[in-house]
């Protein structure tokens, strides 16, 4: 095995087989009985390690206008992204692997590609949305909107087996071009100053920063709504995606408590006891059913839910300021297709729906949109 600064470096081939390991791990927990059907899913996994190589100029690109961003001087000229206002909308455009698409020739089983490219989309419906997830908190950090990823308005183009991959400043310089023609160009000297924010340079790639965000956006919207536990038990949630964070990537042996989390990442003593304090909450009264008023929670909570967000954002601040430091996930790697097995089993985890299958009857049909 190659040896890099004295620690032995793990092979591609040890990362296919690692991946592998990962599906047949979930074929055999979801209960399928066929064996054949097993052996196809492995071998369909070394196909795309195979395929990978000859689909390196493969890359889509997505357009997707956010409702309710509509103005907002928000512009990032980003690696592998672009916002920008238009008329009635704030937009974003992305460029990811074109993974999702010509997958037929190669998975001849039907369940197969059932499986295995509906998860390609995913990982690339993921890398979209993380490019997302950086608007998304800069809209709300500098100008109190919460906006959704999912717009009503999207335009895509793939590149690469038709249409040749110029560049991405090229790709991104054309769908921008489009979204102005289509949504409306919104000019002026306040719109076209280039936006400054941490959260432009911050990894939103990495699976728990995304799911931070995720919460703490949610624990926004509740309480623009009057669900004020309901809020308490998202913000929470960020705090339990950053423990689960640190943890993973600091390799600690076990879970870290709310007021471990705070030590870890520097924070305050007061930062300490409020957090014990939230987790009390959704404990107690949030996540199980509970007494203390409960027509009038609302009451009992006002005056704690702005320092609650306050810790929330905090946390997950510090957390994304210190991932560089600790960086499992590359953000622009050169080799996507390296890359998409170096992850693979972070992706099977963020993306499919092992622990589901069990309930399998109960859930509808994915959607790639």
């Amino acid at each position: 095995m190659p040896v890099e600064d004295g620690v032995p470096s793990v092979s591609k081939a040890d990362f296919v087989r690692r991946a592998k390991t990962r599906v047949a791990r979930w074929f055999d927990y979801s209960g399928h009985q066929t064996a054949s059907l097993r052996l196809e899913l492995l071998r369909g996994v070394e196909a795309i390690a195979r395929e990978f190589p000859k689909r390196a100029d493969w890359f889509e690109a997505k357009t997707v206008a956010l409702d309710g961003g509509g103005g907002l001087p928000i512009r990032i000229d980003g690696q592998r992204h672009r916002v920008f206002p238009c008329a009635d909308c704030l937009v974003v455009s992305s460029v990811a692997p074109g993974w999702g698409v010509g997958w037929s020739n190669v998975f001849k089983n039907q369940d197969v590609y059932n499986v295995l490219c509906w998860f390609l989309r995913y990982v690339g419906q993921y890398i979209h949305r993380s490019d997302i997830a950086s608007a998304l908190m800069i809209a709300w950090e500098d100008h109190g909107k919460i906006l959704h990823p999912f717009g009503s308005r999207l335009m895509g183009q793939m590149y690469g087996p038709i249409i040749p991959m110029i560049s991405v400043d090229h790709v991104l310089n054309t769908s921008k071009q489009r979204a102005l023609e289509n949504w409306g160009d919104v000019s002026g000297p306040f719109v076209d100053a280039p936006t400054v924010s941490a959260w432009i340079s911050r990894n939103t790639l990495d699976p728990f920063i995304h799911q931070a965000i995720f919460h703490y956006l949610r624990a926004q919207e509740l309480t623009e709504h009057g669900f004020e536990i309901e809020a308490v038990v998202a913000f929470d949630c960020v705090l339990q995606s950053i423990a689960t964070f640190l943890r993973s990537r600091r390799h600690l042996e076990t879970k870290l408590t709310r007021t471990e989390v705070c030590e870890q990442l520097q924070l305050p003593s007061a930062s300490v006891e409020l957090a014990d304090y939230v987790y009390f909450l959704r404990n107690n009264f949030g996540a199980h059913a509970g007494g203390w008023r409960w027509w009038d929670q609302g009451e009992l909570l006002d005056e704690n839910i702005p320092e609650i967000a306050q810790l929330a954002g905090l946390v997950l601040s510090r957390a994304a300021d210190i991932e560089p430091a600790i960086r499992s996930v590359e953000p622009f790697p050169s080799n996507w297709g390296n890359w998409f097995f170096e992850n693979f089993e972070t992706l099977w985890d963020t993306l499919w729906f092992e622990k589901l299958d069990k309930w399998s009857g109960r859930r509808s049909a994915p959607s790639v949109l």
